[in-house]
């Protein structure tokens, strides 16, 4: 597969799309927009967005819609959950919020940083900690990652997922230090052991009692420390800075986004990464500057990059119920947590401090046939969805044409289209168990 050729031209790459007579605001861009940044989105809203234009759309995707109560619900839906110790319900409960929110991005990117500081309850063991991490990635998904970066280290679930319980002076531990240089913050290569050494003694004195973080000033290593250049008696947050500073990091976060929002299967230079990485470092770490820039983009409009994701379970799962408006009533809880399980993402369990491998990992025989299971369940639950009724709601006639619009636009051609034939159910099972469907 050859790399958009969008990708060694920097400056044409970022700057931003223009609606013209060759590069349309279409059905095809609209719907691109919200795989990618949302969790898919039902008809009206795509119609809507296609009225807009990509400015007003792509800014309230940024800013979100208002919530009322939602997420006051939402979290004290959590937080009961949480606390009876029940974890697939806890599961279910955030994939509701997923698809019932008024802000997708913002759940998106809380979904894109519980994968980028992974901690899985399986060692956790504490469904309460889970959703107090999970609360810190949604309060600053789109916020500061530097406000983020500093108070991950002080999360209880973060410190018990890598052994970090008990940092004292006289043995400082290493592991989150080596984590926060390796995967959070700079990447492999940019950082030598001796700076884990040194950012470990930066961080004793932490310590987790009773379910909260505590500074335990007789067990912090008060001396001086060198850490990437920088000397002096540094404490955690200093660490933090440090590595901010870094001109690895605003490239390392960057090439993230650019895998989460553009392609996992191209390899962007650092050329390509250095105008984004420029706005992320002088916006203070802001993320939602990067996030609007890529989603700006001439790049992120142009048709090459389209469908060179694959959507992950989540991604998968949610976008299908929020497409097909299976809201009343919707899908329960327990089963989709469950579904994703067996699609190979379950929520608040990543399989290692690395998080998902994803890409071509999301799919195999397996995890395939979970997907096809789900689809096949959703199609024949004619309580919740009447693939009849849809196209009929929106005073649409051809019901092949309506769900390919809907669910695939134009990654699929004229032959295929014309070869959809059956009933409504038929017809909305081949289109979501085509190849083209798993695409993001």
């Amino acid at each position: 597969m050859n790399s958009p050729e969008m990708m060694s031209d920097p400056s044409r790459a970022w700057s931003v799309y223009t609606p013209t007579d060759s590069a349309p605001w279409d059905m095809a861009r609209v719907a691109h927009l919200h795989r990618r940044a949302g969790f898919r989105a039902p008809w009206h809203v795509l119609k809507r967005d296609l009225a807009e234009g990509p400015e007003t759309s792509i800014r309230r995707l940024i800013e979100g819609e208002d919530a009322g109560r939602f997420e006051t619900e939402m979290d004290g839906m959590a937080a009961r959950f949480a606390a009876s110790g029940n974890l697939k319900r806890l599961q279910g409960t955030w994939l509701y919020r997923m698809i019932f929110t008024p802000h997708p991005l913002r759940e998106r990117m809380t979904l894109f940083w519980h994968d980028h500081f992974a901690t899985s309850n399986a060692k956790v063991n504490n469904p309460t900690l889970m959703r107090r991490q999970n609360d810190l990635l949604r309060k600053h998904a789109l916020g500061r990652f530097s406000t983020l970066l500093t108070e991950i280290a002080r999360d209880p679930a973060m410190l018990i997922w890598l052994d970090c319980v008990a940092n004292r002076r006289a043995h400082p531990n290493e592991n989150y230090a080596r984590e926060v240089m390796e995967l959070f913050a700079l990447g492999r290569g940019a950082y030598s052991e001796t700076d884990v050494q040194e950012a470990a003694r930066a961080f004793t004195g932490a310590f987790i009692q009773d379910d909260r973080f505590h500074e335990v000033a007789i067990q912090h290593d008060d001396g001086p420390k060198t850490i990437l250049g920088q000397t002096g008696p540094f404490r955690g947050d200093d660490v933090a800075r440090i590595l901010l500073e870094q001109p690895a990091c605003a490239i390392f976060l960057s090439r993230k986004l650019f895998a989460h929002f553009i392609s996992e299967v191209d390899e962007p230079s650092d050329a390509l990464l250095a105008p984004l990485a420029e706005s992320y470092r002088s916006s203070g770490y802001d993320t939602a500057v990067p996030v609007g820039m890529i989603l700006r983009s001439q790049l992120f409009h142009d048709p090459s990059v389209r469908r060179r994701r694959v959507s992950s379970p989540v991604e998968f799962t949610v976008g299908t119920v929020r497409a097909l408006e299976v809201l009343s009533p919707t899908v329960s809880p327990d089963a989709l947590a469950d579904a994703t399980v067996q699609m190979g993402q379950g929520l608040f369990a990543p399989p290692s401090v690395a998080g998902w491998d994803g890409g071509t990992g999301w799919i195999n025989t397996t995890t395939s046939i979970a997907r096809t299971n789900f689809i096949l369940g959703l199609v024949a639950d004619t309580a919740r969805f009447r693939p009849e009724v849809l196209p009929k709601k929106y005073e649409n006639q051809d019901i092949a044409g309506f769900y390919v619009d809907l669910l695939v636009q134009d990654a699929l051609d004229e032959s295929v289209r014309q070869r959809l034939r059956g009933t409504p159910a038929e017809v909305a099972t081949l289109v979501l168990t085509a190849p083209e469907y798993q695409l993001a």
